[in-house]
Order: C-alpha cells, then structure tokens, then sequence
C-alpha cells in the first residue's frame, strides 16, 4: 500500500470518533441518494427503447360532466379505423384493446391439461402493434402471425406457463381454448421485453375488422386503447385539428338520436408518449403510472441531502483543524507548497467518501426492506448497466469536490508564525470562519425543520383521511368480494345470496348486505334527467349508482333524512338518492324531492322515495358526488358484513364461522374477507408513499444535522476552554456554564425555525390543494416542529457541553 494512504489511515484511525461521524453522516446520504436514483432511474426508463418514440403519440378522451373535467385512457373503439382513412400524415395507427377472458385450456408437452381463470394481460391488435414495439421473435413471422381470427401470439413467459419447457418452435400449432367455447392456434411466440413498459401484454389475439355502429362512438373504456406513430416532419397540430373534427363531427351526429346538454362535453388530446407514463391523471384501473411532480421533488430531496451531508463534512473537519495546526505550521516549514496541502484534503476526502459508499451498500439494503411497500413493483429486478458505476463515480467526485474544497482552501491559510506565537489556526478571520458554520448549521436545520413539519401535516391528513366522518359507519364490516367467474357461473350463480341469508342466521353478524361498499376503486356514473313542469327543458346531472339491496343502508348505518328505503326488488324501479343529487336537480329539500321522478336520458324514470345524508363514494382527493342508491340484482358481486359487538376477541369466532360457511358454498375457492378499515387505507397508497419518503428524508435530515451540530459543539468547546475555566474559577456553576454554551446553539435552531416556516407552509399548502377535504394548517404544527428541533439540539450538543462544564480549571488555563 503507497505510504501517503497508510498515513491517511492512521490519521483516521486516530481521529476515530470523527472519522466515524464523516463516513456515517456521508454514508446515510448516499444510501438515500442510491434509493432515490433507483426509483427514479426505473420510472424514467419506462418504453426508454421504443424506436421513433418522438414520433409516438397516444390518443386518450377528455370529458366533462356538470362543469367537472376528467381523462380517460381509452378512445372509442371506432376511431383508429376513422383516423386510418380520414388523418393524412399518420405513418401508424395501432389498436391495443384490453380482453376479458374468464377460462383459459389448453394440454401442456405430457398433454396434461392446463387452466388458468381470470387470465390477466390479454389484448386485440393487429401486426402494426408489432412493428411499432420492438419484440424480438423467437418462432412466428410478425408480418402473418395475425393473418387470421383463430390466431393469438404469446410471450415466452406465458408460452412457458402454458407449456412449460417446449421450444419455441414447439409451441407453434398449439391449440388453447378461451371461455369454453373458443379455440385458437398459436401462430408465434416474442421474447418478452427487456426494460420497464406499459406494454405489459402476453397473449395477443387478432383485432377483428368490424362496422361499428354508431351507438360504439358513446362508449369509451380505459382498456381500449389507441397508439399513433406521425411521419417524419408531420405537422401534430394539423393531426390534433383533424381528429378532434372526426370526434366533432360523430358528437353531433349522436346528438340528434340522443339528447345532451351544454355542460357535456368531450375532446381529444394527441399525448407525447414519453408523457404517458407519467400521465397520473388519467383514469385507467391498469398499470403502473409515476407522478412527475413527485419524482422532480424525489431529485430534489437526493441534492438537499448531499449538501446536508457536505455541509456536515464540512463543519467536521473544520472543528478538527485547529489540533491539526501544529503538523500543518510544520508542513509548511519544512516545505510543503499550497496545493500539497490540499491534495492531502482531498485524498483524505476522497477515502472517507468512498469508505463511505462502501457502507452505504448494506444500508441501502436496509432501506429496500424498511420501503418495501412503496418500491416500484419491479425496481429490484432492473439493472440499468453501466448507469450504476456512471451514477456511483458521479457521487464520489461530487462529493468529494463539495466537501473537501472548503476544508483545503482552509488549511492553505496557516501561517507558520501564527503558530510559533502560539496564535493558531484560527486566529486570522476566525470570526468570519465561525459565521460561516453557523450558516451552514442555520441552513441544516432548515431542511430538517421543513421535513419535520411535512412529517407532521401529512401525518394527520392522513389519519385525518382514516378517521373523518365519511357518512356511513365502516367500523366492524368484512367485505367479501364474488368472484365474476362464480357469479356468473351456472353452478354457483347467485349463491351469494344464500350464503347472506345463512349468514343472518348467526347471532354474531348484526347486518349482511350484497352489494358494492359505498366508499370503493370501482363506480359507475351516467347521464340522469328530471323534467320540471315548469321548465321546457329537463334538468340534466351525471349521477353515480350504487346498486344495493334492502339491508345495505341498515349495514352501513346510513342516514335516511327523508322518504324511505327501497323496496325488495331484482330490477331498478325507484332510487334513494343523496343531499348533493338534491341540489343537483334544484329541489329546495330532500322532503321535496320525495315522489319526483327521474331516470336516465331516453329511458324509463323511476320516483324518489328516499334521501340519505351525503356520503363518500370516492376518495378525498375527490370532492362528494350526486349518488342514486338503486336495486339490480345481476351486477351485486359483494357480500358486506357488520359483526355483531365490540369486542374484537369475540370477532375471530365469527370470522372463523364465516370462513366455514364460505368454503361449503364455494369448496375451491379461497377465502380473501378482509375488513373494510383495510380497504379504504389501500386507497391512500401513493399518499401514504408519499408520506413515508418524507418520513425518511426527514430521519436522514435530522441524523445528518446532529452530526454537524456535535462537530461545532466541539469546535466552540475547544475554541472556549480558557475562558470556561476562567469562569468556573471565578465561581460559575456547571449549570451556568452548560447554559451558555447551550444558548448560541438554540439561536441558530431558533432562526432555523424562523426561516423554514414559511417554506414548509407553501410546500404543504400545495400539498392539501390535492385533497377535495383536507386538514387546515394551524401555528401549533410550526411550534411543534420548532420544539422538536430545539430538543433534538439541545440534547445533541448537551452531551459535549456537560463534558466541556465538568473539566478540571486549572487544566484548561493550562491549554494553549
């Protein structure tokens, strides 16, 4: 080993404790840093290998509905035949429409036989899906393997589930049958993608070319979607003008057969492709989506915590210059030049820096477990190359130029004989020197000051989100969903309701209802009208249904305000409806709304015979909607159960009982009741996510700021010796002592807090504009997080300042 590094070494061996307080404080940054880039270089390398992706565009549907505006991800399915004939400039227009399939057969090699049930990841398309998505083939031309309706092309992955471990040449000509009923051939087989997509698609059948009728041009589903690849130097405004006239032209057309009012209204946006995995806004029920916004705020918070980290660094190594004057004066007799000196700096640096990446690996580790909720699904298997050294040597030079240039500069400015008169290293500008740690510890704990009081504002929006009165009682209720393939079963259907009414027999369930819970994922809206006698014009309101029966406002402890509840019935033929779908249609009461009758547009209308308070049916980031409470029979796949009492010790003998009686109505399905409390915090994910990262951020700042704050502790400790032993001589108490050194420290927390306020305000305020129903900022919050600062502070500098109390006087009258 070269000499120069066996003395760095030894030097940081002998300067244990700060040696350890530098590479800990680095280490945890780079570790968060490491965690930060992982997610971030994944989220941004979805689709990264789609050739021409510039040119690649996809079409996705805006509406509005009563003045409120939405995205969808899917567009009609008419419309890529429209644009195919009627847009100039397009080089490609490809389909991917999602499809439900509930069986899937087929033989494997031993001609043992295979199902799969609710088969995922299956579209339509045709062979422009193929030249627009660069798969690599591994049997099948990609030209003909869509030649034909009795077609499908699957990836190696599913083509090994199916078959196992036949070659892919094996696999062609293999027959697999869909829903009982319908046989198709395997006529290819890709190898699946080797990067992040949003193409996640295994199985591929034939889209059939069929005259859709109008009626086709009304409906739009998320999983129909349309990609479009524009010829070189295409004008995309021209494009967007002719597609939109295409739509305008089909709305109008509708309208003639089906009347709408002004205050609906649909369009379509041409979006860049690299946008669309970002595309957060647009409500689509499959596959994974990044936000932006968050990510931009994730690179921020990975540059704040290295500068926090190079700050701390750099008051560390700071504090420890004046013990080292005496062998810098010495160098510098005997020699030694300005940049030998720094090079000693930097090399010194340069190892703690990447002593400090070594140690970061199993704290990363570490990180990945504690995160592993809010991961990207996915993100430990993606290796990005070659990013990952690029990304690591980036860090250690950064670092090291942020952290040591300061500290080297610094010892460039000894000056030997203000060592031979005993003056030492921070006689000359040592004031100026002191100011400017201090602005570094200001400017720490100002991150830390504005994570903690993120910590604490998001905190109670979230148990805010979880304990807010939502209309109905969620407490106690185990949801139990039907799965589609056993309610429409000939064997099982409707079995659902026999096992509620076998379930109300049982003295510890209060209520069961079959229906939908009130506060879900999944809705349903549509078009309802009401015609006022006095008015020409019907009064026209996008309404969501609920589809419930008789025990569903009873279960979930709903407020009737006036009228009643529905009547036992299989088909709708009256509505309950909430206090938001009284105002909607203008009636001046819920009593007056009571024998109105309403219904959807062009179809039968139905009284109101009942009006419950408002309830959730969406998150909060949504504000509450009209909702009619109606009955239908053939669309309630979901067993809602109030168990009786409170007492969650008796509740596991009911579960258990349930359990039961589920398996002797369905003998192979397994149970997956789960109570309700649960459900409504899953729809919280991204927040809590969101949360938990500032919590981290939060921790991470906090550790980091100590470090700093201990390393001027010891500076101003050592820089005070003489005159707190001068003061202990002329009678000065422990407790005074501790004091004063204590104050200057709680001043800079102080102003801290002073300057981060306003910051914290700004960033959580914009933070709660997101939710329709949200906390209000109070003072408190601020305090609070002030305080917690001021203790965090005071008990990391409590320690050196006791020590500092405690010496012996005539000691530190000695000290030079």
């Amino acid at each position: 080993m070269n000499l120069s590094v066996k003395s760095m070494f030894r030097r940081l061996w002998r300067q244990r404790l700060f040696s350890f307080l530098n590479i800990a404080g680095i280490a945890i940054s780079v570790s968060a840093c490491w965690v930060i880039y992982r997610i971030v270089s994944y989220e941004y390398s979805f689709d990264s290998q789609l050739p021409d992706r510039a040119n690649t565009y996809r079409l996705v549907t805006g509406l509005i509905f009563d003045e409120k505006g939405d995205y969808n991800g899917g567009v009609s399915k008419p419309m890529y035949q429209a644009m195919r004939e009627q847009v100039p400039g397009l080089k490609r227009v490809v389909p991917v429409f999602g499809q439900w399939v509930n069986t899937v057969e087929t033989k494997d090699v031993r001609q043992r036989p295979v199902l799969v049930e609710n088969a995922q990841d299956i579209v339509a398309t045709d062979s422009s899906y193929f030249m627009m998505v660069p798969y690599t083939w591994l049997a099948g031309n990609p030209a003909t393997a869509l030649q034909t309706p009795e077609s499908v092309v699957l990836t190696e992955s599913r083509a090994r589930s199916y078959f196992g471990a036949a070659s892919p040449e094996a696999v062609l000509g293999r027959v697999i049958t869909y829903n009982k009923e319908k046989t198709r051939t395997v006529t290819g087989v890709v190898k699946d993608l080797g990067y992040p997509s949003e193409f996640t698609a295994k199985e591929f059948f034939r889209l059939q070319q069929v005259e859709y009728p109008l009626a086709e041009w009304t409906n739009t589903s998320g999983s129909d979607k349309v990609y479009l690849q524009v010829a070189t130097g295409a004008d995309t405004g021209r494009i967007m003008t002719q597609i939109s006239r295409i739509g305008a032209d089909k709305w109008a057309e509708q309208t003639k057969h089906w009347s709408l009012p002004s205050t609906v209204k649909r369009w379509f946006k041409l979006m860049p492709f690299g946008d669309s995995h970002f595309s957060t806004y647009i409500s689509e029920g499959n596959g994974h989506k990044a936000n932006r916004s968050v990510m931009r705020g994730l690179i921020g918070l990975g540059v704040l915590l290295v500068i926090v980290a190079c700050i701390n660094f750099v008051n560390l190594t700071t504090a420890q210059l004046p013990q080292r004057s005496l062998s810098i004066g010495v160098r510098k007799v005997l020699g030694s030049s300005n940049r030998q000196l720094m090079r000693i700096i930097m090399g010194e640096t340069f190892l703690i820096v990447l002593l400090a990446i070594v140690v970061a690996f199993p704290l990363t580790t570490v990180a990945y477990r504690f995160l592993g909720d809010i991961i990207p699904e996915g993100m430990l298997n993606y290796t990005a190359g070659w990013d990952f050294v690029l990304f690591l040597a980036v860090l250690l030079t950064g670092i090291t130029l942020l952290a040591g240039s300061y500290p080297a500069w610094l010892m460039t400015r000894v000056q030997p004989a203000g060592i031979i008169q005993g003056q030492g290293v921070l006689n000359t500008g040592s004031n100026r020197r002191l100011a400017l740690r201090k602005v570094l510890i200001v400017f720490q704990f100002v991150i830390a000051q504005v994570f903690i009081a993120g910590t604490l504002i998001m905190g109670a929006q979230m148990n805010y989100t979880l304990k807010k009165e939502l209309g109905f009682s969620k407490d106690a209720v185990i949801l139990v969903d039907i799965p589609w393939k056993l309610a429409k079963s000939p064997v099982y259907g409707n079995k659902q309701y026999v096992l509620a009414d076998a379930l109300r027999n049982e003295t510890g369930i209060a209520a069961v209802s079959v229906a939908r819970a009130p506060l879900s994922n999944g809705y349903n809206s549509s078009m309802y009208e009401y015609f006022n006698g006095k008015k020409q014009d019907p009064v026209r309101r996008q309404i969501f249904k609920k589809f419930i029966d008789t025990a569903y406002i009873r279960t979930y402890n709903m407020q009737l305000l006036a009228g009643r509840n529905i009547s036992p019935s299989d088909t709708t033929n009256e509505f309950v409806i909430n206090e938001t779908a009284v105002k909607a249609f203008g009636f001046a009461s819920p009593q007056e709304a009571i024998g109105k009758m309403i219904g959807q547009v062009s179809q039968t209308q139905f009284p109101i015979v009942g009006v419950v308070k408002d309830f959730h049916v969406r998150d909060f980031h949504a504000s509450i909607d009209p909702v009619a409470l109606m009955a239908l029979k053939d669309v309630s796949n979901g067993l809602n159960i109030r168990l009786a009492g409170n007492d969650p010790a008796q509740w596991q003998a009911t579960l258990k009982m349930i359990e039961k009686k589920w398996h002797a109505m369905y003998p192979d399905e397994e149970w997956k009741g789960q109570f309700y409390d649960q459900t409504l915090e899953a729809l919280y994910k991204q927040d809590r996510a969101d949360s938990r990262l500032v919590n981290l951020a939060t921790g991470v700042a906090i550790v980091i700021s100590c470090l700093g704050l201990f390393g001027l502790a010891v500076l101003v400790a050592f820089q005070r010796t003489k005159e707190i032993g001068i003061r202990k001589v002329l009678g000065a108490t422990v407790t005074g002592i501790v004091q004063l050194l204590m104050s200057d420290f709680v001043k800079l927390v102080t102003i801290a807090f002073v300057i981060a306020t306003p910051i914290a305000w700004w960033g959580m305020d914009r933070w709660l504009r997101g939710f329709a129903y949200s906390i209000k900022i109070e003072w408190w919050m601020f305090a609070l997080s002030g305080v917690i600062a001021v203790l965090i502070a005071v008990f990391t500098v409590s320690f050196q300042a006791v020590k500092a109390a405690l010496s012996n006087p005539i000691k530190s009258l000695r000290t030079v």
